[in-house]
Order: structure tokens, then C-alpha cells, then sequence
């Protein structure tokens, strides 16, 4: 079955702009243990879902790593632009509508690596 964390990779790989910066480096949870920069991981962080309506939310957090600050900062712009304020068909899941709900900008005191957390809200229907 289709996740929102799907539905959400789907359209960002789908984007000419994304892709061309991360190519498939879209991971769950944590990047490889010698990763290729730019790259993304994503999680879910929260599921909220009203009584008995089939209309879900969930949070879900898309990282944006790269070895410097603008390479971190293009890639999520970038993945906001195509995951971002949508709504439609996406890795078979009907979404009724993606939205940013924040962003950050951090460094990783051990790689050094520059890292963009974007947290999506997504209202989808569960099947």
C-alpha cells in the first residue's frame, strides 16, 4: 500500500530540477554510510486522523544534505517547489493536499555535512 512519504518522493524524483541535483538519492530514515552529496532522507514524524474519517494527516520530514550551505539550501527549495502545495495522484495515493509546514538550516558537528529538514503536512485518503 502507498504511503504519503511515497507520494511525496514520487513527485520530487518526477521534478527535472530535483532529479538533476539528486538523481534516486532518496533514502528512508538516514543517508548511506558513505553517501554521494546532494541527497535526501525522509520520515514520518506524526499521523493524525479524526474519529472515523478516512482523511488522514501526517507529518513527514524530508532532509536536505550536501556538503556546503547553498547546495543544502537549492535542494530544498527545490524539493518544495515539487512537493510542496499539491494535491492530486502520486504514487497511487490520493492526496488532497501537500504543504510546508517549516524548515531549518543545521550543520552535523561530526560529517560537517549542511542539512535542510523540511516538514511536509499531507491530508490524504486512505483506501
Amino acid at each position: 500500500m502507498a504511503q504519503p512519504e511515497d507520494a511525496l518522493r514520487a513527485w520530487a524524483l518526477a521534478d527535472p530540477t530535483v532529479a538533476g541535483l539528486i538523481a534516486t538519492r532518496f533514502y528512508p530514515h538516514q543517508l548511506p554510510q558513505t553517501p554521494t552529496l546532494p541527497a535526501c532522507t525522509y520520515f514520518r514524524v506524526s499521523y493524525r486522523r479524526v474519529d472515523a474519517i478516512d482523511i488522514p494527516t501526517v507529518r513527514v520530514q524530508v532532509t536536505c544534505w550536501a556538503s556546503t550551505y547553498s547546495g543544502a539550501r537549492t535542494l530544498a527549495d527545490a524539493i518544495k517547489k515539487a512537493s510542496g502545495h499539491r494535491k492530486g495522484t502520486s504514487a497511487g495515493l490520493d492526496i488532497c493536499y501537500s504543504s510546508v509546514a517549516n524548515d531549518l538550516e543545521l550543520r552535523d558537528a561530526t560529517t560537517g555535512y549542511f542539512y535542510v529538514p523540511v516538514d511536509f503536512m499531507v491530508t490524504y485518503r486512505e483506501t
